[in-house]
């Protein structure tokens, strides 16, 4: 792997938060995810973007295997893997959205939630007793429903942008305003927790700060529209269920603008794309792991 040039494919990129998460939690996942599908349709189809009709010809033709059909499949959207934790913050998210949208009262989204949970979240939660916490914190979010302090300013807003030359793409959640200060709001299935009063900061701490530099770089682009920063970062833990509210730092800011520049340099330089085995991570979060000949060590350690 270490004797192919890269850079050319990952200079090509437009980059996201998820894009660069995805490598810090491994790196060969983002090979297979971002890299070896451009490899293919480069040596196989010349470059262009082939249909499905085109997939299934090559591998008819013996020119593709089995596994680069599939791994195809998922990078161009036409059949990925059904992850239950994805499907959940996906069709949660989905919901958060269609109130603020104007078009649901939580009480139909409740009956949405139970109408449509088993077709939407599909994927193999890890145990009976997971797949009923989840179930149950999201039907108690709904019935139990806080409307954000806030007015609405946009919902599932697309934001692009440039920064050192990177360029750059995300969706804020919720974007409101109360008074003159501007809040930004992102939904979470993950629970995190307020920050601690402690000199030192704790792991939890930690793991906050790493969320929040999200949000700040969402912030490049509301100080872009608006001509000011937002006041207020939130994050919308749906399950707990609780509304962490930080206020903006400029010196948290500096710093998220300058990881961005990082990480993807870090990327740029990177010719091992070395696995991280771990057996939840790669059983239960990522959905490569059926092109990932490094999955079945996971359970093995």
């Amino acid at each position: 792997m270490g004797e192919v040039n890269y850079r050319p494919i990952i200079q090509d990129m437009t980059w996201s938060y998820s894009r660069i998460k995805s490598f810090n939690d491994c790196p060969y996942r983002w090979f297979l995810k971002y890299i070896q599908p451009v490899l293919l349709i480069r040596s196989v189809f010349g470059g262009e973007r082939p249909s499905k009709a085109d997939i299934d010809a090559a591998y008819v033709r013996s020119e593709i295997e089995k596994a680069d059909v599939g791994l195809l499949y998922a990078y161009l959207g036409i059949k990925r893997k059904e992850m239950f934790f994805a499907n959940y913050g996906t069709f949660m998210h989905k919901l958060i959205e269609l109130y603020y949208l104007g078009e649901k009262t939580p009480h139909q989204l409740c009956d949405m939630y139970l109408q449509e949970f088993k077709g939407q979240v599909r994927g193999r939660a890890p145990n009976r007793t997971v797949f009923a916490n989840y179930f149950k914190s999201g039907i108690n979010y709904l019935r139990g429903f806080q409307p954000f302090p806030y007015d609405t300013i946009a919902v599932e807003k697309r934001v692009d942008f440039s920064l050192n030359g990177i360029p750059f793409v995300g969706y804020i959640d919720y974007l409101g305003q109360k008074n003159d200060n501007i809040a930004v709001i992102d939904n979470k299935s993950r629970v995190l927790k307020t920050r601690s009063k402690r000199a030192k900061p704790t792991k939890t701490d930690v793991e906050l700060d790493s969320y929040l530099t999200q949000l700040y770089l969402y912030s490049v682009a509301v100080e872009q529209e608006f001509g000011r920063l937002p006041t207020d970062l939130c994050f919308n833990c749906f399950r707990t269920p609780i509304l962490i509210t930080e206020p903006f730092k400029e010196e948290a800011y500096t710093a998220s603008k300058l990881w961005l520049s990082d990480k993807v340099s870090e990327i740029m330089g990177e010719t091992e794309f070395r696995p991280n085995i771990e057996f939840f991570k790669c059983k239960h979060l990522c959905e490569m792991q059926d092109f990932c000949e490094y999955c079945e060590l996971a359970g093995k350690g």
